[in-house]
Formats: structure tokens, sequence, C-alpha cells
């Protein structure tokens, strides 16, 4: 394995959460309570109880709050980068690596994580493993549904033709992919997989970030980075990190959008909590 020291954690906790209003006109996101703790302090939390302890956050919209609670959490290494305008999850990630883009070396690791998911040790490490096993340059969390309706809110994946779908669970192999795109229109599916915002990258991600065109949604997406990537050579594997298949009505209890998925989020927990009682 990997030293985990040498990987760094980066939570995109910049957006303002327009979809949220109007909760998230007092709160960021990140600060909404899941089980009476903030997401992001989940986030971080489960990170560490993975081994990694070096945090890079960037923030933006309410930002004083934000770093109030990150302050408050004990032995880990952070690093807090403010986003002044708001232009994409790709400029977001760059503004966060570009400390290390005169470095040399390969040997660095970065998991990105938006602020509104929560997954636990045991999916943080799946990836890794398969990032450690398969020598690929970047991961991707992946969920499968056959419900189109998920491609609204999340990238769909295309699967090289020879990788075998059992393995997509498996952090030995995983799936080989070949293109991604983001929110595609019904007729653009790739296949039942779609890309959740936790990803990780080695330093090749970085001259990928840079020149990236302007989407149809007038953003810089991680996305297209991912794309570029393939395209110039780096190779992309994904791994299932949700054990069931997700529908457009539950993908809300693990990636939040709109203010109906905090209470199914908060039900995950709550069922997390009673099988643990078992």
């Amino acid at each position: 394995m990997k030293p985990r020291n040498n990987a760094y954690v980066i939570i995109l906790a910049a957006g303002k959460a327009t979809r949220l209003r109007p909760l998230s006109n007092q709160i960021p996101k990140p600060l909404i309570n899941i089980n009476g703790i903030p997401m992001i302090t989940h986030i971080v939390s489960n990170f560490k109880q993975a081994g990694f302890n070096n945090f890079i956050v960037l923030v933006g919209y309410k930002q004083e709050l934000i770093r109030a609670e990150l302050l408050k959490i004990q032995d880990i290494e952070l690093q807090i980068i403010e986003q002044v305008k708001q232009v994409g999850s790709a400029d977001a990630l760059l503004l966060c690596l570009d400390q290390f883009k005169d470095l040399k070396s390969s040997v660095l690791t970065f998991f990105v994580t938006a602020a509104d998911i929560i997954f636990f040790k045991k999916e943080i490490n799946l990836m890794y493993s398969l990032y450690c096993n398969s020598k690929a340059d970047i991961i991707l969390s992946l969920m499968k549904s056959k419900d189109k309706d998920i491609a609204r809110g999340h990238g769909n994946v295309k699967i090289f033709k020879n990788s075998d779908i059992i393995n997509d669970s498996n952090s030995n192999r995983g799936l080989d992919i070949v293109d991604i795109i983001e929110k595609p229109r019904i007729d653009q599916i790739l296949s039942d997989y779609y890309s959740l915002p936790l990803y990780i990258f080695n330093q090749t991600i970085i001259k990928n970030l840079t020149d990236i065109d302007i989407s149809t949604r007038g953003e810089i997406e991680i996305q297209d980075a991912i794309k570029k990537s393939i395209l110039n050579g780096s190779r992309v594997r994904g791994i299932k990190i949700i054990d069931h298949d997700v529908t457009y009505e539950n993908v809300g209890s693990y990636h939040i959008t709109y203010l109906s998925d905090i209470e199914k989020m908060n039900e995950r927990f709550r069922e997390i909590k009673r099988r643990k009682k078992i």
C-alpha cells in the first residue's frame, strides 16, 4: 500500500447551495446536521478513521462558519483555501492543487470529495485499495442505476468492453473507464454506472485541469478534466461503493441536492444505527 501520509484529502466546500434555499440562506450546505453532526465534520472524521490526516478545504460562501467548525477538529493537518469566484469544480480543484504544480514527483495522491456526500471508512479504503492495486491515475466512486433520471445530477461513465462487470466492487480489479459525460441527456447515457463526487487523483490531473472549455452549464467541470485525462493516456478505473442499485428517489440518501434529501440521509444514518444495535 502507498503511504497514507503522502495522501491529501481535498474537500470542496465553497458552493452556495441555491437548491437548498431557504435553509442555505442561513447556513452553508457543509454545516447541515446529519445525525446531529455537521456534514463536513462527518467527512473529516471518516477519512481520519481510514488513516488520512492531511486536509485541504476550499471555502467561499459563508466561509467564516465553515472555518470555525473545522478549527474545532483536533489531530489533523489543515489548510483552508478561499475560492473568491465560483466557476466550477475543475477551477475549485485547481486552486487547491496550485501549490503542487511545480513538483516533479508523481507520488502524491489526492482524494477529492464534495461536501454534500458522506461515505465511511469501508468505502474510502475500498477506493484506496483499488488505487494501489490497479496503479491507476484516477479512481472514480461509482453507483449503479437503471433509472435514467439519475443522469440529471451525475456523471455517467463508459466501461471498457472487456471489463468484467462482476468485478465492479472488486478492489483488485474494478472497472476500466474509457469515457465520462456530466449530466447527459437520455440519448447520451453510456452505461448503468454513474460517478459520485468522490475521486482519487495523482499529480497527472493537474495538467489536465488547465485549458478546459466551459461546459454547456457554464462551468468548468472536473468530469471534463477526467475525459481529457483519458484522451491523454491516463488510466481511469471505477469501483461501485453503494452495494445496491440506486434510483432518483433514494440517491439523496448519499448525495444531498434538495431539501428533501436531508431527511433521506438522516434516515440512512438511523438505519445504520439500528443495524449496529441488532
